[in-house]
């Protein structure tokens, strides 16, 4: 729907004070607060409001075709929105998985129709996602695919991956994988310590993570492909991202927004909510992947949204599922943990969270000027998001920020021609 857009006093990260005319889905003018006289049907007083530009998830886990009893292309683009998120990249592990140009049109000719972000597919790194036999990377590029992965799933198969990256040197795509050796976390449940001790469950040492993350960077390497290394959660990986970062500029990593909250104690007495691969770690773990958001030594923070049928969470914490959902309270849960905690910065949100995951994914970044496509954000540090099965857009609810109450709300969004008011 075309409609005009009148934003009057918001905040840039700058800490300028601005007004914003959007009309037909563009960037009409911005200009001082009180400079623009245009009318409008949609005005809003975003006194105390920070505009942001629309963020972007580089891992997401849509489940649509097949897992449409946990999540839908529409509601978790709907929860996107609710996020502040104007944009995805989708894991390939729908049913049948996104290992084919054929699966590719088919996810998005669903897209065409019911996504209301930008949804971006990954392709299997491998048939079937089984770890076996290489995907066709070939096919795969010429439907747009640009990151490989076989989503949560780590690679153990070191020879097959050497093999994939040599075959993919010239194709221009980036592997995206977890660091973790699958034979010592096969069993485990949670991060070892003090809680794993307690509950009688087995931990999934924080090696594993690093062993793994020094072999696909070494193959990266050798090869000459890009990597961008999934879901870090140890202060151990920082470390080594901060050591081989230096000398590679075609690497990347990604935290997820969960370990720069949560600590594997917050797992209590068996809460699955919080039961996530790989595991919630220490506190000092989480302070050190704040450290390497705020340097850069970690480009993007990720949802990692994965939903999970209600009934599948209520099983016992072993059998459960792992992962929760991310998307709905994506912004009010950076600010309220991170930004109003002074942890993080909002220049640091944008890039970590817009600016880097859209130079990865190849798209320019937004630029809030005239002319330009609407894509922004507004933002209101003063205003509540309370969390309800209710309130959450996505068809899941596996949070554990739910019945809670986050400092913040996303107010608005404007994506091209789709204003949506929270």
């Amino acid at each position: 729907m075309n409609t005009s857009l009148l934003i009057r006093n918001a905040q840039t990260v700058d800490e300028k004070r601005i007004d914003v005319f959007v009309k037909d889905g563009v960037i009409v003018q911005i200009g001082e607060v009180g400079s623009l006289s245009s009318t409008a049907e949609v005005e809003i007083d975003a006194s105390g409001m920070v505009l942001l530009p629309g963020l972007f998830d580089v891992h997401a886990h849509l489940c649509q075709p097949g897992g449409e009893d946990k999540e839908r292309i529409s509601t978790a683009t709907a929860a996107a929105l609710h996020g502040g998120i104007t944009g995805l990249m989708a894991m390939p592990d729908t049913a049948p998985v996104m290992d084919n140009a054929a699966q590719i049109t088919t996810f998005m000719e669903i897209c065409r129709t019911d996504a209301q972000v930008e949804v971006i597919p990954s392709g299997c790194l491998t048939k079937g996602s089984e770890g076996e036999e290489q995907a066709s990377y070939d096919s795969l590029r010429a439907k747009g695919v640009r990151f490989i992965t076989d989503g949560d799933r780590a690679p153990d198969n070191m020879l097959l991956l050497y093999r994939a990256m040599q075959y993919a040197s010239n194709l221009n795509l980036t592997f995206a994988l977890r660091g973790d050796v699958p034979a010592l976390t096969a069993k485990a449940t949670m991060h070892p310590g003090t809680t794993s001790y307690y509950l009688g469950l087995t931990g999934a040492p924080a090696c594993a993570e690093e062993i793994g993350m020094e072999a696909i960077i070494r193959l990266s390497a050798e090869t000459g492909n890009a990597l961008h290394v999934q879901t870090v959660s140890t202060s151990g990986s920082v470390d080594i991202l901060r050591r081989c970062k230096s000398e590679s500029a075609s690497l990347s990593a990604e935290v997820a927004l969960h370990h720069l909250i949560f600590t594997h104690e917050d797992v209590g007495r068996y809460d699955t909510n919080y039961k996530t691969v790989p595991p919630l770690r220490d506190r000092a773990d989480v302070d050190a992947l704040i450290d390497a958001v705020n340097d850069g030594v970690i480009d993007c923070i990720v949802s990692d949204h994965t939903p999970c049928t209600a009934f599948s969470k209520l099983q016992d914490f072993i059998t459960a599922p792992q992962g929760m959902i991310g998307l709905d309270t994506y912004l009010p849960a950076i600010y309220h943990y991170l930004v109003s905690t002074g942890k993080m910065s909002w220049a640091t949100v944008v890039r970590a969270c817009s600016e880097s995951p859209r130079r990865l994914m190849g798209l320019a970044p937004i630029d809030l000027a005239d002319g330009q496509p609407a894509n922004f954000v507004l933002f209101n540090p003063a205003a509540q998001t309370e969390v309800t099965p209710q309130s959450l857009r996505s068809r899941a609810s596996n949070t554990p920020f739910l019945g809670k109450t986050l400092k913040g709300k996303v107010e608005l969004v404007a994506f091209g021609d789709k204003v949506c008011l929270f």
